[in-house]
């Protein structure tokens, strides 16, 4: 049985009575300064479906409160300031439909981004200027250039930022992982990721809608191109949109491709190779790959598939493929062939791999500690470029060379021009 992605938060996290609290927690506002505080103020840019799973994650926490919320859609707004006034048995949560009223506002500390994968940057980045530790949804930004511009401002200002890639905090992936950097398959060859095919559909006629009271259309278009009103191009089916996200190739792909890299040692670098191609609707709402095919080369030898699963399951499956045998990890099931690999320990001389049993709760203690969490935003980025490769690889159709330390195509200006794309102003990433 497939877990879903909300299902697996609440598999994976500690359960937010059992988190300990912190002697003492200095917000990153005042940190440098002689005002600690024993509770970090919380700020959630986007409220919509994965918002509210951020908000799950946090209330409850002694360490955490959630101050404000900001959406485009009053409706989001409400709902989420609801849920909260409700746990803290108050009233005075702000609600706010342009981010930049908490991202700069002077008593919030973190700020979480839960937006269309085409907001994620800008909010994010005007956080970390702003002095606002961040945790950012996956896939981490539309495009490799909003990445770059992102971990290099979160590291200017000294920033603590996490993404959403939370099967780093599952141990079974940690476990997977472990297993795979101390040898235990031998030398890894290849590397089969299947992703879900996509859960919505549109038909191939829709017409313009009026927007519906309460959302602030423009605003969420934001830097995307203008387009007009349909309800099935907003919320959760911007997903299947590519002026707004990347399809199931970074939904679930960001997933895992980011337990690939962490398996094989990669994290700071990627594949030298991409090729690959994908199925387009041929009408319709809808302009990402409903099948995708991308075949990924690193310059060590492995080899990785990542293809749409045919048999119905909405969940992602990565099967490694070593000399000494296999490992098979998804969310429902951890199996290696022999069986035995499974069961062999981790000497105290071999590598260990960073441990988090609670992706949220590692964030906030890292915010505490200043050091960098599992899903560091770096690593996030390094993630994401292997999906949005795969995109681009399959919009052009052909092969091309990936390095992974430039990020940049080798000999390919058209396809170096897609690691970047036009914001519809007054947006920009300045």
């Amino acid at each position: 049985m497939s877990v879903s992605r909300r299902g697996f938060i609440k598999q994976a996290g500690v359960a937010a009575g059992a988190v300990a609290a912190f002697p003492t927690i200095i917000p990153a506002s005042v940190l440098g300064q002689n005002a600690p505080s024993k509770v970090l103020t919380v700020a959630c840019v986007g409220v919509g479906g994965m918002g509210l799973s951020h908000i799950t994650q946090m209330l409850g926490r002694e360490t955490v409160r959630i101050v404000a919320v900001a959406d485009v859609d009053a409706f989001h707004q409400k709902r989420a300031a609801q849920m909260i006034n409700k746990k803290y048995g108050r009233a005075d949560c702000r609600m706010t439909g342009d981010f930049r009223e908490v991202t700069r506002a002077p008593d919030v500390d973190l700020v979480t981004v839960a937006t269309p994968d085409s907001w994620h940057a800008i909010p994010a980045i005007d956080a970390i200027r702003h002095g606002k530790d961040v945790f950012v949804e996956k896939p981490l930004t539309l495009t490799i250039r909003e990445g770059q511009v992102l971990v290099e401002e979160l590291r200017k200002h000294r920033r603590v930022g996490q993404t959403g890639t939370m099967q780093r905090s599952s141990e079974g992936f940690h476990r997977a992982a472990e297993l795979i950097r101390n040898g235990r398959l031998g030398t890894v060859r290849h590397i089969d990721v299947l992703i879900p095919a996509n859960n919505r559909y549109v038909g191939a006629t829709w017409k313009p809608e009026p927007v519906p009271a309460g959302l602030d259309y423009d605003f969420w278009l934001g830097p995307a191109p203008y387009a007009p009103y349909t309800s099935q191009r907003t919320h959760y089916q911007f997903r299947y949109i590519l002026d707004y996200a990347g399809g199931q190739t970074t939904n679930w792909g960001a997933h895992y491709l980011d337990i690939a890299q962490w398996a094989l040692g990669m994290d700071e670098s990627g594949p030298v190779e991409v090729d690959g191609h994908g199925v387009y609707p041929g009408s319709g709402l809808f302009t990402a790959p409903t099948r995708v095919d991308v075949r990924y080369a690193y310059a060590s030898g492995v080899t990785m598939r990542m293809r749409t699963r045919t048999d119905g399951v909405y969940d992602g499956n990565i099967i490694f493929h070593g000399d000494k045998g296999t490992l098979d990890v998804s969310r429902s099931k951890l199996r290696s062939d022999p069986a035995g690999i499974l069961t062999e320990k981790i000497g105290d001389d071999e590598v260990r791999l960073y441990k988090s049993r609670d992706h949220f709760g590692n964030w906030i203690e890292c915010v505490k500690t200043r050091e960098r969490p599992v899903s560091d935003l770096a690593v996030g980025h390094k993630t994401t470029n292997l999906c949005n490769i795969g995109n681009i690889v399959m919009q052009l159709q052909r092969k091309l060379k990936w390095d992974p330390v430039n990020e940049r195509f080798d000999g390919d200006e058209m396809a170096n021009r897609l690691l970047t794309r036009a914001m519809r102003g007054p947006w920009s990433l300045a």
